[in-house]
């Protein structure tokens, strides 16, 4: 738990966040988490990092990020609906790839750093982009910051159809990478309003320092730089390993089908269940929910269910993936009728079946296991919806917060009582 007086003295002692690896700061957006709760957006144009930390008095920051786009004017930014302003004039685009291996530990942000450099090497071999650097989070990963050398697309005069321009343009190349196999986010790269987190500064969640990387360190395994990463004296200590493992389970073993393949049976599969319900509470629920199929992709599954949960006015959001479909997790304690009464016609309809018939859901989280082999394992996406977040009127679920944190998304709490306890209700289920 920071405190003002611990990020101030932090702040105040580095005097200055190295910015020069913007072509012209004043163009670009800032923004930070405060310390008190709100997100706070610059209302100065900041050209120099000991500006950014001035603006910062009275309000100290937990997060802070920068817009991967530049503005003629990035200071009341209207927003990409916002129709009853002028559309705002976007002069560049950083091209960001954004890769994060969750939980937070040296095993998986050594699988990141193996990942980004495939990564970097397929965009050096097939893109004209020219990368400027990689920066390690400061937590679960890396980004890859490249320019686009092509200036065609800032030709168009007018300033709506030239910002969509640049997000189609994006969004295909968003498409080769992912089709590439690179494990990059399907969301940060293609959006042109984006934010990324600014080197120098530190991760409100671990206490180290976002970090713009040497090229020798690309080079070498976690191990051997990891300690040389600035970081607060209260920063968490990096563990090796992840810190949730599923419990030793004795697997059943498969010899065979249940039935026969071509009566139309499927396989036999265990896997691991969690209860929407919270525990502690009469009638509450979190939303735990797999979204439907015919919601298409992940990208535009995740798209419709932020539009779905956003207009319920529930938040933040967790996405996970099993490389065919998105579960969705919203670790909030929300009264059972409350729900039920707004999922009607939100397409949500075995999550609300389940609730209606039998007060909760029981919701796979891990992969399959059939026959002795996993399939199609749970990984980690984002979480996103924090604005909506901010509108939520119902308490945090003590029990799906610890879930989202050990399935590798931990949620920044942010304001707000919590409900009910931190056990998970898990249990293991056999199914076909």
């Amino acid at each position: 738990m920071w405190s003002e007086d611990e990020l101030e003295k932090h702040y105040s002692e580095m005097g200055e966040i190295d910015l020069t690896w913007l072509s012209k700061p004043s163009q670009h957006q800032f923004r930070w988490k405060s310390l008190k709760g709100p997100w706070i957006t610059s209302r100065r144009k900041i050209s120099t990092g000991k500006k950014l930390i001035q603006d910062f008095t009275g309000c100290m920051p937990t997060d802070v990020f920068v817009s991967t786009s530049s503005w003629l004017n990035p200071i009341n930014l209207p927003r990409m609906k916002d129709s009853s302003k002028p559309s705002p004039i976007l002069l560049d685009h950083l091209v960001v790839f954004d890769i994060d291996m969750r939980p937070f530990c040296k095993k998986k942000l050594e699988e990141a750093r193996l990942a980004t450099i495939k990564a970097r090497d397929w965009i050096l071999e097939n893109t004209e982009l020219e990368i400027q650097h990689v920066t390690f989070s400061g937590s679960k990963g890396f980004h890859i910051i490249a320019r686009d050398p092509d200036r065609s697309l800032f030709a168009e005069p007018n300033p709506e159809k030239r910002e969509e321009g640049v997000r189609r343009h994006r969004k295909e190349l968003l498409r080769k990478v992912l089709e590439a196999g690179h494990p990059v986010d399907p969301v940060v790269t293609a959006d042109t309003r984006r934010i990324i987190r600014v080197p120098g500064t530190l991760h409100g969640s671990t206490g180290w320092q976002c970090t713009i990387m040497k090229e020798e360190w690309m080079n070498l395994p976690v191990s051997k730089w990891i300690d040389l990463v600035p970081r607060h004296p209260s920063a968490v200590k990096i563990p090796n390993r992840p810190a949730f493992s599923l419990p030793s389970i004795r697997w059943p073993k498969y010899d065979s089908f249940r039935g026969r393949e071509e009566d139309g049976q499927e396989q036999e599969y265990t896997s691991i269940e969690v209860s929407s319900h919270v525990p502690g509470t009469k009638d509450r629920s979190a939303v735990v929910a797999w979204l439907p199929r015919k919601w298409g992709d992940v990208r535009q599954a995740v798209e419709n269910a932020i539009k779905v949960f956003d207009s319920m006015n529930i938040g933040p959001v967790a996405f996970l993936s099993d490389g065919f479909r998105v579960l969705a997790i919203v670790p909030r304690a929300i009264p059972r009728d409350f729900l039920l009464g707004r999922l009607s016609g939100a397409g949500l309809s075995q999550f609300e079946h389940d609730l209606r018939k039998f007060e909760h859901a029981w919701v796979r989280v891990t992969g399959r296991m059939a026959q002795g082999q996993w399939v199609g394992e749970v990984e980690p996406l984002t979480v996103l919806g924090y604005e909506a977040s901010e509108r939520c009127a119902h308490p945090w679920s003590a029990s799906h917060l610890e879930l989202c944190s050990r399935l590798g998304l931990p949620i920044r709490e942010g304001k707000g009582e919590i409900s009910g306890s931190t056990e998970v209700t898990m249990r293991i289920a056999l199914r076909n």
